[in-house]
């Protein structure tokens, strides 16, 4: 999902800035591609060595990567990021041991935690695919979220998160109560 481009949006692969663990944020402001630059599918897969990321600079793969980067483990590939919320694994990448993974829903009791993953369902904002960012900060019941494929403009320097509290009213709230379209999801180890 990609917001309208505006005059100060960064053309596609952009480094935005960084979320927590030196994790590169990037623009995916697609409609600024040259297509004699793109003209290859394979040019938009993801890679870290030899473990595959996801569709550049898509949100699955910004989970994926982060998820990657911070922790060693990743979990297996989707087609759409509100799919996110039904796998109940990851896998460490160093020797394929497969852990654990909780989905909880929005309201639930239990409180978030940084660097947990927060999933869109499809529909509204995300029509088809939902969303997937990462909680990089909680502030009694609101969050700071890093993710890609929203916003497209570089963030202040040395702010680790893309929207949440404090972010001039487009705060996050995450519980008490339901937001349908929001859905958080946590993993343990």
């Amino acid at each position: 999902m990609s917001k309208g481009t505006t005059s100060q949006d960064a053309p596609f692969g952009t480094l935005l800035g960084y979320a927590p663990g030196g994790v590169a944020i990037y623009s995916s402001d697609y409609s600024s591609l040259d297509p004699q630059e793109y003209e290859d599918d394979a040019v938009f897969r993801s890679y870290i060595d030899d473990e595959y990321m996801g569709h550049k600079w898509q949100c699955v793969e910004f989970a994926r990567r982060f998820l990657f980067l911070n922790y060693g483990v990743v979990f297996t590939d989707v087609g759409m990021a509100w799919e996110i919320f039904s796998l109940r694994f990851l896998r460490e990448v160093v020797n394929d041991n497969i852990l654990p993974l909780q989905a909880f829903p929005n309201g639930s009791p239990r409180a978030p935690v940084a660097g947990a993953l927060l999933i869109w369902d499809k529909g509204g904002e995300f029509k088809d695919t939902g969303h997937v960012a990462i909680i990089t900060q909680l502030h009694g019941n609101k969050v700071r979220i890093a993710e890609q494929n929203v916003i497209h403009t570089p963030l202040p320097q040395g702010q680790q998160w893309t929207r949440g509290a404090g972010d001039g009213g487009r705060k996050r709230r995450l519980y008490p109560g339901k937001t349908p379209s929001m859905t958080p999801l946590f993993w343990a180890g």
